[in-house]
């Protein structure tokens, strides 16, 4: 961008960052495969998700499925809620693509909406925020239980062959408009920083990605 002006400059630099909090609807198709062939998937639908970034260094992403299923390409349907959620934590990487490794187990301190399903694996994202794109991919392996009336998952590290609550996973992901996005437009909100834990993180979502 040799021979713009330096505002024009950071400004187009600005427009292709990812948002440092937000709460989004995303449109996903997601695929399953055996635990140990992660490589075989087939298709396994379309569904909505909602996608929150938040933390004091913008570090954590929670991913959370809805259990509605998408058709088309229109906007997101109103009441979408989080149903099962898995949390990443942020890598050093570019901030125009910020990538994740998700976590087996949830921190303590990290309260997330919906239930949190356990997983190894890693999501990425991709700006511009308008038009934001996730990919994930992983392996997921728990036994369920309940709690309080809500589902709840404890990891299991080695699962025996066949086991049913185990499975590989991938998606890809569209922002599509929805009444309930939140975008935080400055890049390290005080709020957050404030905090510790933005609100965004507390409305998030998620059937189970292990299904």
């Amino acid at each position: 961008m040799d021979g713009y002006p330096p505002e024009k400059q950071a400004m187009s630099v600005a427009n292709r960052l990812v948002a440092e909090a937000f709460v989004l609807a995303m449109r996903a198709d997601f695929a399953e495969a055996p635990y140990d062939a992660p490589y075989a998937a087939r298709p396994a639908g379309s569904e909505w998700l909602i996608v929150s970034r938040w933390g004091p260094s913008a570090e954590y992403l929670s991913v959370s499925r809805t259990g509605v299923a998408a058709a088309g390409e229109g906007p997101a349907p109103d009441g979408l809620h989080p149903s099962l959620t898995m949390l990443g934590l942020r890598v050093p990487g570019p901030a125009n693509e910020p990538s994740f490794l998700l976590l087996r187990h949830q921190p303590a301190d990290v309260p997330v909406a919906g239930s949190f399903v356990p997983s190894d694996g890693f999501a990425r994202l991709a700006g511009p925020t308008a038009m934001l794109r996730l990919t994930a991919a992983g392996r997921c392996a728990h036994l369920r239980g309940e709690a309080q009336g809500q589902p709840c998952f404890a990891d299991v590290p080695q699962p025996p062959c066949g086991a049913s609550g185990a499975l590989a996973w991938s998606l890809s992901a569209t922002r599509r408009p929805w009444l309930g996005d939140y975008v935080e437009r400055g890049l390290r909100p005080p709020n957050i920083r404030r905090q510790g834990t933005a609100q965004p993180g507390n409305t998030q979502p998620g059937n189970t990605l292990p299904g």
